[in-house]
């Protein structure tokens, strides 16, 4: 156990509500350590059944993304074997459609019926606010692998829930903010989804472009389930602003956003800056060459030049009809990866254990680059403005710039930031 960053949880909570240096090298017998961990001697380990249970929105309007992700954690265990250490993992995967109630439900069935040690996942800010608040309550440990609502690692922080896959929602954005600022931009206008993620990505954006002295002019909403942009495209248009942030969840909103961006001619006129999930691989593969060129912002670059990278892209290609693994893929990957390294290291841990033996690990190399975790079970990482370019006859987003070790506090100390409230629509820090 660690005591630092236990202490630190535990006094925000009641207030309000070892490292291990590896090298990342994600060949197919390999966990995330690169130079594997040793497993602990035999009189210290278990053997025995880690029982999974495996949350994601599989159907409905955020199925890609959903099934992305758990795709990433399954690749994991076919390359390699679903026994650790002596320790078998078994995983039950549940739909929650995106919805908060549905997630919540399977949520308690997978504890209560199932009897699951640990649940990993859902997706979706509002679905993984939900799930956490549950499985903490029961003393069951919460892995996510894409989930960004900054609250899981902040005012809603406990010991049992640990972001494994990704970064905050705002902590991603506040550099692509800094960028747009950086490039000259004086004016912003910003769109993002009207609920927790897209508060606080725009609110990431927002503080990191007047950091540097930009102005946001403009920020419009749109609600989940939004297919037609064409209202929003021409709000943009009609704001006038040097450049544009627009942010999605994932799944259909950034293809479908810029279909109504393209088919109302403002390629060539308006800058834009988009987030992590409107710009992955589903929005690359639906549109093509049409979106060459495009920037955005993420903690994830399939198209950075590492051998770790190219590793995972091409075990994920070999399985999956060449096609290059998005954020959700690397999530779901990366958060087996790092449950095997556990369990080769330790054997059979549960509980508390478990997420405290996650984030004692620091990696030089991971395939989202140099990771370690903060006090708050957070990651604290690199985080890449990206461009669309083609690469060995894909489309892929390279990093033509780099943030690194960007934390969660957008600045700010984070006795600070933790008394601001959440963010909202009339709070945008």
């Amino acid at each position: 156990m660690k005591s630092t960053k236990t202490s630190a949880r535990t006094r925000w909570a009641g207030a309000a509500g070892l490292s291990i240096v590896a090298a990342l090298a994600l060949a197919a017998c390999a966990p995330p350590g690169g130079a594997e961990p040793e497993a602990a001697p035999s009189e210290s380990t278990a053997s025995g059944t880690l029982k999974v249970g495996y949350i994601s929105p599989i159907t409905g309007n955020f199925a890609i993304a959903g099934q992305e992700m758990v795709d990433g954690w399954n690749l994991y265990w076919e390359l390699n074997g679903d026994e650790v250490n002596g320790v078998t993992v078994e995983t039950i995967v549940e739909d929650d459609a995106g919805n908060p109630e549905t997630s919540l439900t399977k949520a308690k069935k997978l504890v209560e019926s199932d009897g699951v040690d640990v649940v990993v996942g859902p997706l979706l800010a509002n679905t993984a606010l939900a799930v956490a608040a549950y499985t903490s309550s029961v003393g069951i440990p919460n892995l996510h692998p894409v989930a960004a609502a900054d609250d899981l690692t902040q005012r809603a922080a406990n010991d049992l829930t640990v972001r494994t896959g990704s970064q905050s929602g705002s902590q991603t954005n506040y550099p692509g903010g800094v960028w747009a600022a950086e490039e000259g931009y004086k004016t912003a206008v910003t769109l993002c989804p009207d609920y927790a993620f897209g508060w606080e990505s725009c609110a990431g954006f927002k503080q990191g472009f007047e950091s540097e002295g930009g102005e946001v002019t403009a920020q419009y909403w749109f609600p989940n389930g939004t297919s037609d942009f064409s209202t929003y495209v021409s709000q943009i248009q009609a704001a006038g602003a040097d450049v544009a942030f627009v942010a999605t969840a994932g799944g259909a909103p950034g293809p479908d956003f810029l279909r109504s961006f393209l088919g109302l001619g403002l390629a060539d006129s308006q800058p834009l800056l988009m987030n992590c999930c409107s710009m992955d691989q589903a929005t690359l593969r639906a549109l093509g060459s049409e979106i060459e060129g495009f920037n955005s912002v993420s903690y994830w670059a399939e198209g950075r030049d590492s051998d770790v990278v190219r590793e995972f892209s091409d075990a994920y290609g070999e399985k999956y009809d060449g096609k290059l693994p998005s954020a959700n893929v690397a999530g779901g990957y990366m958060t087996a990866s790092l449950v095997a390294a556990v369990l080769k290291e330790n054997g059979l841990v549960t509980g508390e254990d478990l997420v405290s033996a996650i984030t004692d690990f620091t990696f030089d190399d991971s395939i989202f680059g140099k990771v370690s975790w903060d006090d708050y079970n957070n990651t604290v990482g690199p985080v890449y403005i990206r461009e669309v370019k083609e690469v060995d006859g894909k489309l892929a987003n390279v990093p033509i710039k780099t943030y690194e070790g960007v934390d969660q506090w957008l600045g700010k100390d984070p006795e600070e930031a933790l008394k601001q409230p959440s963010y909202s629509q009339s709070f945008q820090g």
